[in-house]
């Protein structure tokens, strides 16, 4: 399989440095999370990496060879990659857009072979778009157009893959979904995927890899687990006002906690009795007035010094009055 390699690279612009001596290598099929802060430079490195611009200094080999000195053709049958562009075709229909993703194998009039025809196909039913490839691209939703954008790239058959924000403008529904059709497509070609994204409870979720992106600062790669043990997560997103909980990806304010709780009872009503308390400010540990919750017949009930009730705006309204 294909392998990316990285070497001394440093990317920016003209004028600017935005990141230096970068030192990595994709392959081996996995999925990899570029995460970092607004302005760090991923979508720079992303468009570095797939030849969009030029490296300020250093080399990005792909098999051995320079991407530079590669004929943007042959480089196509290698490395694939989606950006946040909007394709300003919206009068192509969603199959015509996945079949761009076979021009690197196509004659100069672009006539379809059976190979062709076949990977189009095949990509279009891994990414369970059949019921609209006949729709315009603008009658579609963007979860839709995001999911013609990977079968066109898939379609494209390289074994790396590169995606700039793929679950930008898209609902909760499709953001998992979109991780979800990577991980698959991973698992089931083999193919390397590396996506730039803000999204880090998912990124905790699927990814194999994380490279950790700072401000002057190497880039840090490991797994999910290690980088959340070892803190890195935090560094990357450190603020003063937050706190990021590295085990979840969410974020909490910090707030100086006079009152705590301790919860005992049913996981699910426990997980979220624990989530309005954290954020009215009180504390979850041993030792804490303890509350007692519970789901009978999927109904909520909680008891506090002998008091009881079944919602948790009851208990938050009962806490606040002692």
């Amino acid at each position: 399989m294909t392998a990316l390699r990285i070497k001394g690279l440093s990317v920016g612009y003209a004028t600017k440095e935005i990141a230096r001596d970068i030192n990595l290598n994709l392959g081996g099929g996995q999925l990899v999370c570029l995460l970092g802060q607004n302005g760090v430079g991923k979508s720079t490195l992303l468009r570095t990496l797939s030849n969009l611009q030029d490296p300020l200094t250093g080399n990005i080999e792909i098999d051995g060879q320079n991407i530079g000195e590669l004929e943007r053709r042959m480089l196509a049958t290698k490395l694939g990659i989606i950006t946040t562009e909007k394709i300003g075709m919206s009068n192509m229909t969603v199959r015509e857009l996945v079949a761009l993703g076979r021009y690197p194998y196509t004659n100069w009039i672009g006539q379809e072979s059976n190979e062709d025809k076949e990977k189009i196909e095949e990509s279009i039913s891994r990414c369970r778009i059949n019921y609209i490839e006949k729709a315009k691209l603008s009658a579609i939703s963007d979860g839709q157009f995001q999911k013609a954008m990977v079968a066109r790239v898939l379609a494209q058959d390289t074994d790396i893959i590169l995606m700039d924000e793929p679950t930008a403008h898209l609902d909760v529904v499709n953001r998992v979904e979109m991780f979800q059709l990577l991980q698959s497509i991973k698992n089931e070609t083999g193919k390397s995927i590396l996506i730039s994204t803000h999204e880090l409870d998912l990124s905790m979720q699927f990814a194999d890899e994380l490279w950790l992106m700072n401000f002057n600062a190497p880039i840090v790669t490991g797994t999910p687990e290690d980088l959340g043990l070892s803190g890195e997560i935090e560094k990357v997103f450190f603020h003063e006002e937050f706190q990021l909980d590295s085990r979840t990806g969410q974020v909490k304010l910090k707030q100086e906690v006079n009152r705590f709780f301790q919860i005992t009872g049913e996981d699910k009503p426990a997980h979220w009795v624990q989530k309005a308390l954290e954020r009215k400010g009180y504390g979850v540990s041993e030792g804490g007035t303890s509350i007692d919750v519970g789901l009978k017949e999927n109904v909520f009930t909680w008891n506090i010094q002998d008091r009881s009730g079944n919602s948790i705006s009851e208990l938050l309204d009962f806490i606040e009055q002692k």
